[in-house]
């Protein structure tokens, strides 16, 4: 995986003018977030429902090497992520449970476990259980002796972490993206930024055809059509130029015929800030230019819609027209993903006006 080198483009020391009907294209803003306008006081607690169940990237594979541990916020949590003596990556609470360190500050791979750096207890990376204590030669663990852990798989040069508010396993997959391994590809290069809103909001997006006329510019909204089945959708276009993919909320696999394939996972860093990693490849035959061409056309894309995600609020009863029904669906088909939600069946429905 390459992060290209102007993944953080060149500062723009003057916000842009945001006089909307389009939004201005203004790319440093997925990168420098104090360009951003961020107008309402607080942005905590616009969203009603919790962090999503789903497979989310926690990092890139070459970020982590045999026996690396990092410390990671997910999910609203203090985590730890490394990679055993055996090169699986793994994923646990933070804490442990013994006294409370924190295992990412010191923590030692062994084997298949992780010591904790106050009194060396080794904790499983797949079970979370503890299977020694140094200093006590008693063999026997309590039951409480065992740290909460997240199944973790490596695919398309990213480690992902199954998130789950119940503890409940894995219902759909991580898709393996063929363009990533294929000679007549372009070496993969990504782009990362954070934006203060959720994984449903963003996803929504796609099902606003009224949107790409006023905030993008579009000359007309996109006819496109949809297939949905249980925690996947498809959308295309009618002439199959351009074709989207998701799986579950946060995981994105996106084509442009003969132009760029990207994965987006949007994970979330809590219930109101997400931390968004685009991983572009472009066929061969455009160059290097191509690629950027592609990358720099989509980061400029999302600059547009920043400013409208970071200050406006859900409404779970919106005023909908005719024409909008798909939003509606979005959000039914959204609850899936969710533990808990919704409370009661007010939200999530609304009607055309």
């Amino acid at each position: 995986m390459t992060i290209s080198p102007d993944r953080i483009p060149e500062r723009t020391s003057t916000p842009a003018r945001f006089n909307g009907l389009p939004m201005p294209k203004q790319a440093s803003l997925l990168f420098e977030e104090d360009l951003r306008p961020r107008v309402i006081r607080e942005h905590r607690g616009r969203w009603p429902f919790p962090i999503p169940n789903g497979w989310f990237i926690v990092a890139m594979s070459e970020d982590l090497p045999v026996e690396g541990v990092e410390p990671i916020y997910a999910f609203g949590k203090e985590l730890v992520l490394f990679r055993d003596a055996f090169g699986a990556p793994r994923v646990l609470d933070a804490h442990c449970p013994h006294l409370g360190a924190h295992l990412g500050v010191g923590g030692q791979v062994d084997g298949s476990c992780l010591r904790c750096p106050f009194h060396g207890w080794a904790f499983n990376g797949e079970s979370g259980r503890c299977e020694d204590v140094p200093y006590d030669e008693s063999k026997k663990m309590p039951t409480r002796a065992r740290i909460g852990t997240y199944p973790t798989i490596e695919r398309n040069g990213a480690i992902w972490a199954w998130h789950h508010l119940e503890g409940g396993a894995p219902f759909y997959d991580v898709p393996e993206v063929f363009e990533f391994s294929s000679p007549d590809w372009s070496a993969p290069v990504m782009r990362e930024f954070t934006i203060r809103t959720c994984a449903q909001e963003m996803a929504e997006n796609n099902v606003d055809l009224a949107h790409f006329k006023f905030v993008h510019g579009f000359a007309a909204e996109p006819e496109e059509n949809f297939v949905v089945d249980g925690a996947y959708k498809r959308a295309e276009r009618n002439d199959g130029s351009f074709t989207r993919e998701g799986f579950g909320l946060g995981l994105g696999v996106l084509r442009v015929r003969d132009f760029v394939t990207w994965i987006s996972s949007t994970t979330p860093i809590d219930r109101d800030t997400v931390h968004v990693r685009w991983i572009f490849t472009a066929p061969a035959k455009n160059g290097p230019e191509g690629l950027e061409n592609a990358v720099h056309r989509f980061c400029e894309g999302i600059s547009q819609d920043i400013p409208i995600w970071e200050n406006k609020i859900y409404q779970d009863r919106p005023v909908l027209r005719g024409m909008e029904g798909d939003i509606i669906q979005h959000r039914r088909w959204s609850e899936q993903f969710y533990s808990g939600w919704p409370v009661d069946e007010v939200p999530a429905q609304g009607g055309p006006a």
